[in-house]
């Protein structure tokens, strides 16, 4: 007599490595809840999550959710990883994200317990663990020549191409150490740059000098690990515009990776210092002791600002209207065509902060109006938020970010791909 069961392969496996569920064992075409549940599912911070899928049977009493639907639940349609994105999120949040000190890269995997149940009550159970960073991966806390970092690497027996990698308007250190932790996972030695908001860094985006992540390059070339001349900066949102900036400044960045970019440099605060009421627009950037041009808000503009990020509403338009208005904005274009290397540019039709779809068209247009020698890839992904990130992690909080928890899982997922696929082209 066969009794149920869930199996689930591989059991144990990386991030971003999709796995293979199946039912065996119940009686034919039996109703079956299969529920998902995360508990402590993102190092450094805290995130919990859950989901469910209602499945029937076939003859033999075994679904396969690589080649079956569910009847209801939180995600519809054929999706082996279904249960994983669409996670109703309960609770995320960092601990001491702006202390590298305090900071800890833990836990460095997590488990997402399955539970089938019939009639409300559960028959079988299953674990599947999820790594976010590879056993061999060490970690090191960088605070050198005013640097704040944490750098990930293998024990390579030759050098390797790195990544530098830069979040976003979130700061800290939390958020791109997570991408620094795949990218070493995959074997390539990745610097997790704070710029922002974490120790005796600047509290906010006002004038960070590009020299600062200048030095960050020049660090990683230093590295045994790392091969001087195979250098790629990453940056997500504000952060792939710093990375942009950067590259074009910066001749030994070989490759620049952008996801939801800017073309131009923006407005980075609207104080002259924190704390202040005088309205006083600030440049996010500076090189050499000057702010670099920038696309400035009105005071107007800031306030509404302001309203719609407390209301938890989009604010994509304020950021069209500022570079509408701009009456210098070729001078605060970003001199793409200046990088030295291959460039991939991911973006969404649905972005809700600001409008890096018609952004990436822009730089595009200027690389090929400047007669760029290095390949350009623009991603563009339709019906689908700023929220591009790496795969099957929960893609729910839509509000802010936009696009479909669907739509922006499939983007992390096929993008993900293309990530690692550009690395391995570029430095082959």
């Amino acid at each position: 007599m066969m009794h149920p069961q869930i199996d689930v392969s591989p059991a144990t496996a990386l991030l971003d490595v999709p796995v293979h569920i199946t039912l065996s064992g119940f009686q034919p075409h039996q109703l079956i809840t299969l529920n998902a549940t995360l508990t402590n599912g993102l190092p450094g911070g805290e995130l919990t999550a859950s989901s469910h899928a209602i499945f029937q049977a076939d003859e033999n009493g075994s679904v396969d959710l690589v080649s079956q639907a569910p009847l209801f639940g939180t995600y519809e349609g054929i999706d082996p990883m279904g249960l994983f994105w669409s996670m109703n999120v309960q609770t995320l949040r960092f601990y001491s994200a702006y202390s590298l000190d305090d900071f800890q890269f833990t836990p460095r995997s997590t488990e997402i317990h399955l539970t089938a149940e019939v009639n409300q009550k559960p028959v079988a159970k299953a674990v599947v663990k999820r790594v976010f960073v590879s056993r061999d991966v060490s970690i090191t806390k960088v605070k050198e020549d005013g640097l704040v970092g944490l750098f990930f690497s293998k024990p390579h027996p030759e050098p390797k191409p790195a990544v530098l990698v830069l979040g976003g308007s979130e700061g800290g250190i939390g958020s791109c150490s997570q991408f620094a932790a795949l990218f070493a996972s995959h074997g390539y030695p990745a610097l997790a740059l704070a710029y922002f908001q974490c120790d005796d860094l600047p509290t906010d985006i006002q004038q960070i000098p590009v020299e600062y992540v200048q030095r960050a390059v020049h660090w990683l070339k230093q590295q045994p690990t790392v091969h001087p001349d195979k250098i790629t900066v990453f940056g997500r949102s504000k952060g792939a515009e710093l990375a942009l900036v950067t590259a074009s400044l910066e001749p030994d960045i070989h490759a620049v990776i952008a996801s939801s970019p800017s073309s131009t440099v923006n407005i980075g605060t609207d104080r002259a210092f924190a704390d202040s009421e005088i309205f006083s627009p600030q440049s996010s950037w500076s090189f050499r002791g000057e702010p670099l041009p920038f696309v400035p808000w009105t005071e107007e503009q800031s306030r509404q600002f302001r309203e719609l990020l407390d209301a938890g509403q989009r604010i994509d338009q304020i950021h069209k209207d500022a570079w509408r208005a701009c009456e210098w904005l070729a001078d605060a274009e970003i001199p793409v065509e200046q990088i030295n290397g291959p460039i991939l540019l991911l973006s969404a039709d649905d972005d809700h902060w600001w409008p890096a779809a018609e952004h990436c068209e822009r730089m595009v247009a200027r690389l090929k109006a400047k007669q760029f020698a290095h390949p350009v890839v623009h991603l563009r992904y339709a019906d689908t938020g700023h929220g591009i990130r790496f795969p099957y992690i929960p893609t729910t909080r839509i509000a802010q970010n936009g696009g479909t928890p669907k739509n922006n899982a499939q983007a992390s997922e096929h993008s993900w791909k293309e990530v690692l696929a550009f690395l391995e082209e570029t430095f082959a």
